[in-house]
């Protein structure tokens, strides 16, 4: 089976709540489980960026679908690729909110306090430490104008 795994960046079209951060991660989770999609989601103010890994017949509809989701706003692809094994077997979508807790929500992990479990992600520490760090710096995020 062919799997690739891809890394986006998008704004949410209005700043989610705790709550509708869990129920977000609720059905991603079982729709994920559903799919054999993987992956993790950062959120910050209002920004997220997300990597999916699975099959190409399930992650590419899934990017496609999450483009023409209303919650997203300017969704960016920063990275397409075809992989041998997936980095995030066992999660069917961890979760990181950089402002949070961390007991805020299950799936919590925190990248910044414990990074070295994050630089196999790409298979590049280079890489990876490039795309998280630019996206808790402000790079990749996307904000809504004026919010």
């Amino acid at each position: 089976m062919k799997l690739i795994q891809l890394i986006y960046a998008s704004a949410a079209a209005k700043p989610f709540t705790p709550a509708e951060l869990r129920e977000l991660l609720r059905q991603a989770r079982l729709k994920n489980e559903r799919l054999d999609i993987t992956g993790m989601l950062l959120y910050h103010q209002g920004s997220f960026l997300q990597v999916l890994e699975g099959p190409v017949s399930a992650v590419n509809p899934l990017l496609d679908t999450i483009a023409l989701d209303r919650r997203h706003n300017k969704l960016m692809l920063l990275l397409r690729r075809e992989i041998e094994a997936r980095n995030f077997a066992d999660w069917k979508m961890g979760f990181v909110d950089v402002a949070a807790q961390p007991q805020a929500l299950p799936g919590f992990r925190d990248y910044f306090k414990s990074q070295s479990s994050f630089l196999d992600l790409l298979g590049d520490p280079k890489a990876v430490e490039r795309v998280l760090d630019g996206f808790r710096d402000g790079q990749w995020r996307q904000y809504i104008a004026g919010a």
